[in-house]
C-alpha cells in the first residue's frame, strides 16, 4: 500500500497533473486531492473530464 501512496503523494506524475497543482495552488494535500479526483471520475466520468479540461485551460491565469 506504501507504494500506491508515494505515487498519489508525488507532485511530479504526469498523471493527474491538474489535481496536482490545485493542491498546490490551495495548499491541500496532493494524495486526497488526487482521491477527490478519482472518486469524482468513478460517480461522474463525462462532467469530470469537462471540468478536467477547464481547469487545466484556465488553471495558469487562475491567481489563488
Amino acid at each position: 500500500m506504501s507504494s500506491i501512496e508515494m505515487r498519489l503523494k508525488n507532485p511530479r506524475r504526469m498523471v493527474c497533473g491538474v489535481a496536482a497543482a490545485m493542491a498546490d495552488k490551495f495548499d491541500w494535500s496532493c494524495m486526497w486531492t488526487r482521491v477527490a479526483w478519482m472518486v469524482f471520475t468513478l460517480l461522474n466520468p463525462a462532467m469530470t473530464l469537462l471540468v478536467y479540461f477547464a481547469l487545466a485551460l484556465l488553471m495558469e491565469k487562475w491567481d489563488a
